[in-house]
């Protein structure tokens, strides 16, 4: 068996049922070689983060300069800021380094509203209600502009490049009660449509359809990590969106798939 799939073996566990709700660019200069301009590569990756440390780091992206480099964050002090902070997402190399927020009123509002609440052009990195905040569903998918200098998840644009790619395998993202690992497994342009909604995740099928369907992306410049060719639908993925665009009909995502659960928290059923 895969080395990588005997790691999650023993992953699922009856215990919680979770469900889960859960392409080339125009002429000109690509988004990947605009965000390369732009962002340093040089970040130190921190695989054995841990929680609760101080916040207002210097240098951060945070509402108080908080960073998830450093390893620590405190979500008491995020969410006396803002209640709809769950998480926070740390891409090492990419520049996005930020909060990961979900709103109760609808799943839209962070589009055109920043982390503190505000209205805001920016916007913030955020799931929708279909997703759990625990991180238990099959493809959690994060939400954030891409489409210019500036935007969240602007950085996305730098895994086009497959040495970029090969060299920076994971990211990470900060529960309150727990760090979850990811290894980044493709960097794609997507068909424009709702990951979401497109499979019914609460079965083996629609879970095992999205996978085929990942592998099977028809994008010339779409880097997939070696090694990951047998994943399953016992997996658990996150996949950045960057959003639908509005010059062409694709979206660009990366895919990681959870290698360190640190609190042995993430778990689920899946019904045959």
């Amino acid at each position: 068996m895969n080395k990588k799939l005997t790691v999650f073996a023993g992953m699922v566990v009856l215990g919680c049922i979770c469900f889960s709700g859960c392409g080339s660019l125009d002429g000109g200069k690509s988004k990947r070689e605009e965000a390369e301009a732009v962002t340093a590569e040089g970040a130190e990756e921190k695989p054995d983060a841990t929680v609760d440390g101080a916040a207002g780091k210097e240098g951060g992206t945070g509402l108080e300069g908080e960073t998830g480099a450093d390893g620590q964050v405190d979500f008491e002090a995020l969410r006396g800021q803002n209640p709809d902070i769950f998480a926070w997402l740390y891409v090492p190399g990419a520049g996005i380094d930020a909060p990961v927020l979900q709103s109760g009123i609808t799943d839209d509002f962070y589009i055109t509203h920043t982390a503190d609440g505000k209205e805001g052009e920016a916007g913030a990195l955020y799931t929708e209600m279909a997703n759990l905040m625990n991180m238990c569903d099959f493809n959690t998918v994060i939400h954030g502009k891409d489409e210019k200098e500036g935007d969240i998840l602007y950085g996305l644009h730098l895994f086009e490049n497959p040495d970029f790619f090969a060299k920076h395998k994971n990211f990470y993202i900060y529960l309150p009660d727990n760090v979850l690992t990811y290894e980044i497994v493709a960097a794609y342009y997507d068909e424009e449509s709702d990951i979401l909604r497109r499979h019914d995740y609460t079965t083996y099928q629609g879970c095992q359809d999205y996978l085929e369907e990942m592998y099977g992306a028809r994008d010339m410049g779409k880097n997939f990590r070696e090694g990951w060719e047998e994943m399953t639908p016992y997996h658990f993925l996150v996949t950045l969106d960057g959003g639908r665009r509005k010059d062409t009909a694709m979206q660009y995502v990366v895919v990681g798939v959870l290698m360190k659960d640190a609190a042995g928290k993430v778990e689920r059923v899946i019904l045959d």
